[in-house]
């Protein structure tokens, strides 16, 4: 009988490891790029937008507002706008191990604009949509004497052209964002080569807003585009940035505004394991004398969860040392749906617009935290003998 009960046990095993196996997700894209990791690795820029539950579509602003809605860059003076943001560690246990994920780059918009005529308005901004550094993957060898770290990093650069046509109570715009796709220390088993590739993609993001007495209403669109990654003969991705859409109203209601958001994001074009994502976000806003306050709520769910494996080196040449036999050939991601609460505030100037902008993640499921500190400074300051003077 205990024989017959250890085979059972066994066979049971084993199907359970087949079954994990066979339901094991392949990435469509290089690791962290895929979707599944956005809860971390996207960074909420523009602070004003981010204290409202990073809404803004439907909301004249700032230089900074642009990247939400191309043609919400609304202002009668030409501006500078810099933003730093801090995202604390997150521990995290992808490779079997405790591994810190972090967003190194301290800063999420550099960026100026002015109105170009009696309709028209421009920008040119530096930002940085997405960040992920993992400390680290490594690899015991020579009888555990010798520890190889590698710390695979994934950063989205994006330097934006904007210019809108403003008509009364209609605008249109349009951003150009020249993306610079960088990733370093790819993760691929049984190969010890330090692999590192960097990618440029123009994608187009169209937007309209039409601001009335009490409601506005606003759209953004970006299409998706096709794009390949060849890591040597290791693995090649054949993949696609998905469709983003969002729409989003504001309701205002005197010193005080309420917004509201829904983004469409079609992740299922990058891999059929994926869900389509629904983004809600909600906002609310009021202003006395010089000082802005703000609140909001973020919903993100999840495209997915569970099991994945890790590309391999399969070529002639593989390094099959023993030194690959204790490392893990896949992970698991669980649960990452995020209940986002948001919070900030604004000191406005004639010569400056001072913010400042925190959120976090209640929900527990994927933990992240944001701070954001950014000004406005308007140029008009410079030629102002009293500078940040007070009537």
């Amino acid at each position: 009988m205990n024989r017959f009960l250890l085979v059972l046990a066994t066979l049971c095993a084993a199907f359970g490891l087949a079954a994990q196996a066979s339901d094991s997700l392949d990435f469509p894209q290089p690791q962290f790029m895929n979707p599944i990791y956005d809860s971390f690795s996207r960074n909420y820029y523009s602070t004003s937008a981010m204290g409202r539950g990073y809404t803004g579509i439907a909301l004249p602003g700032e230089t900074d507002n642009a990247l939400l809605n191309p043609a919400a860059y609304l202002s009668e003076k030409a501006s500078l706008h810099l933003e730093m943001l801090i995202k604390p560690p997150v521990n995290v246990n992808y490779y079997g191990e405790d591994d810190n994920l972090t967003s190194p780059a301290p800063f999420g918009i550099v960026a100026a604009g002015t109105k170009l005529g009696e309709h028209f308005s421009g920008a040119l901004l530096y930002s940085l949509p997405k960040t992920l550094h993992l400390d680290d993957f490594s690899i015991d060898m020579n009888m555990g004497y010798y520890l190889l770290m590698r710390y695979p990093t994934f950063n989205l650069h994006q330097l934006t052209a904007n210019a809108a046509w403003h008509s009364g109570d209609f605008h249109v715009g349009l951003n150009l964002h020249n993306q610079f796709y960088y990733l370093s220390d790819i993760t691929i088993l049984r190969t010890f080569e330090r692999i590192r590739d960097a990618k440029y993609v123009l994608r187009p993001q169209l937007g309209l807003l039409y601001s009335g007495e009490k409601i506005n209403t606003g759209l953004t669109v970006t299409p998706p585009q096709d794009l390949t990654w060849k890591f040597k003969d290791y693995v090649t991705y054949d993949t696609t940035l998905p469709l983003n859409a969002a729409f989003g109203a504001a309701c205002k209601l005197k010193n005080t505004s309420f917004t509201g958001e829904v983004e469409f994001e079609q992740c299922s074009a990058i891999s059929d394991a994926y869900s389509d994502r629904v983004n809600v976000r909600l906002g609310a806003e009021t202003t006395i004398r010089r000082f802005s306050y703000r609140a909001g709520y973020i919903y993100s769910p999840e495209v997915w969860h569970g099991y994945y494996r890790l590309p391999m080196n399969n070529t002639a040449n593989a390094d099959s040392a023993i030194w690959w036999g204790d490392v893990a050939p896949g992970g698991y991601l669980g649960k990452n749906t995020q209940h986002i609460l948001t919070a900030g505030t604004s000191w406005h100037h004639q010569d400056v617009n001072v913010n400042l902008g925190f959120l976090m993640d209640v929900a527990g499921k994927a933990p992240v935290a944001q701070v954001n500190a950014s000004i406005d400074l308007y140029f008009s300051a410079f030629k102002n003998k009293k500078f940040l003077y007070f009537d």
